[in-house]
């Protein structure tokens, strides 16, 4: 396995054929998530059960709540794709900064596409970093944030005029997850403003965009007003990146470490525009460290990740 650092972060892998990870593999990988934050694993050739396989040493699968967009034998693997068939309510409805699953009381940690086609322009995902982002804070702000929390809810954060959130259908019943979705709207998890990540032990901001919509003992204005000034140092293109998954690639993110926002594509079922990746987004621990602390536990009342 080689791993080839990029500026100013993430990292490529290549020399690895997924099809046979050992352990010792799998952890060098869960390793190399938690330094470059974002991981591009180059030339692969899986199956849809072997990519089920493989996702699992980074977490427990989520149950993700829009049912049609998953496959019917492995509902781990949810399809992304540009077809003119796509549904025109959630096109480019990940074009807006976020951190995956951070709606939910345990929220997203690792989240993955597998590329089965790539257009041959467009289709980037943009990251920002959140750990450098934090360490480039001034010490006061550092001493201010410390120990806040911030509430969240699907779909609740502030957006900027280019950034475009998911539209979840009012009259989506279970033909769409749309009950699933609406409950999942009527939440509001309180997580952290910083954190520390459970594997690399570095602090953190931890999704100062796309959920969060007030913080706790501010009132309102106080609470919108540090979060906009979070979100604005965090975002600079400083701490930028854009990344392609091409054809056969398995590009990586941690939830934990990253803002991230989709590109605008066209829709398109031409051969040379068509995008179709196999996304799989994980909760808790990766195995290879299900000995630590977790960092997220559900409340009382609300299922707990329990790691398969």
């Amino acid at each position: 396995m080689k791993i080839t650092p990029h500026a100013p972060f993430g990292a490529d892998v290549s020399d690895i054929d997924l099809r046979g990870l050992t352990p010792d593999d799998a952890r060098a990988l869960v390793d190399a998530l938690a330094e470059h934050h974002v991981i591009r694993i180059r030339n692969q050739d899986l199956s849809r059960a072997e990519y089920d396989r493989f996702g699992r040493h980074f977490g427990q699968p989520i149950d993700f709540f829009f049912t049609k967009d998953l496959d019917p034998d492995f509902p781990a693997l949810i399809t992304i794709s540009n077809s003119p068939d796509h549904d025109p309510g959630r096109r480019d409805g990940a074009s807006f900064w976020h951190t995956d699953g951070s709606y939910e009381y345990v929220p997203g940690a690792a989240t993955m596409l597998y590329a089965i086609e790539a257009p041959r322009s467009g289709g980037e995902t943009i990251f920002t970093d959140l750990t450098a982002a934090y360490e480039a804070l001034p010490q006061a702000t550092r001493d201010r944030i410390d120990g806040l929390k911030a509430r969240h809810m699907l779909v609740g954060g502030k957006r900027g005029p280019d950034e475009t959130p998911i539209k979840l259908d009012p009259d989506a019943e279970d033909r769409d997850g749309g009950v699933r979705a609406r409950k999942r709207a009527a939440e509001r998890p309180v997580h952290p403003l910083v954190i520390t990540h459970p594997v690399s032990g570095r602090r953190s901001l931890y999704a100062v965009a796309g959920t969060p919509f007030a913080i706790e003992g501010l009132d309102d204005d106080e609470g919108q007003a540090l979060l906009d000034e979070l979100k604005t140092h965090a975002v600079q293109p400083r701490f930028n990146r854009a990344i392609k998954a091409e054809a056969g690639d398995i590009l990586i993110w941690d939830n934990l470490a990253t803002l991230h926002r989709a590109t605008p594509i066209e829709y398109s079922a031409e051969e040379g525009k068509r995008r179709r990746l196999l996304r799989i987004s994980t909760q808790g621990l990766p195995p290879a460290y299900a000995d630590r602390p977790p960092l997220f536990v559900a409340p009382e009342g609300h299922a707990s990740i329990k790691l398969s």
